[in-house]
């Protein structure tokens, strides 16, 4: 299990994205995040860890143009990234650097874990028949805890929700998310632990 400070880097981590979001404005194409972390290599004691966000570089057009949608496209690439798994649909590989995560996640640095999956795009948010533009950061940790860090365009902060335990009104890109955790997180040897 994650510890409560891991739980507070990785938010920090996120709510960091979502404002580096903003600062480049409205209207960016979504982007796929992988999350690990790993002892630091000038702390004295193994129990400081270093945190690392890889951005997955995706190809804005494939992506807009992929016939199932972000939450498919989530859900198609989990299934990729699974042990003899052959990429489903022919655009998946058009659309996300497969290689990059296949390198990242089988890194045979010591210690390196898997802390969270995380997407942020722009979605619509209908509310009181009025539409507003909002950005949205998705993240599953390795705990399967939810993340859920949403701005209203012209909003001056973030709000930030963390569900930890699936309910029934979760974003459409949960599924895919968690399926990607699943499928890239480590086995953890019987005598190891979490800090």
């Amino acid at each position: 299990m994650l510890s409560f400070p891991a739980v507070h880097t990785l938010t920090g981590c996120l709510l960091d994205l979502e404002a580096s979001a903003d600062q480049l404005g409205w209207g960016r194409p979504p982007f796929l995040l992988l999350i690990q972390d790993q002892p630091s290599p000038s702390a004295p004691i193994s129990r400081t860890r270093q945190v690392t966000a890889v951005q997955v570089p995706m190809n804005p057009a494939r992506v807009g143009r992929y016939s199932a949608g972000l939450p498919d496209l989530l859900l198609d690439l989990a299934a990729a990234l699974s042990a003899d798994r052959p990429v489903g649909r022919p655009t998946l590989a058009a659309c996300v650097d497969l290689n990059l995560i296949g390198d990242r996640v089988s890194d045979p640095t010591p210690g390196l874990r898997l802390l969270a999956w995380a997407v942020c795009y722009e979605d619509v948010l209908v509310e009181s028949d009025e539409l507003h533009e909002i950005r949205r950061v998705d993240a599953v940790d390795a705990d399967s805890r939810g993340y859920q860090i949403t701005r209203l365009r012209g909003e001056p902060y973030p709000v930030v929700f963390i569900d930890e335990q699936p309910g029934e009104h979760e974003p459409a890109t949960r599924l895919g998310l968690d399926r990607l955790v699943e499928a890239t997180s480590r086995p953890r040897p019987p005598s190891a632990t979490t800090r």
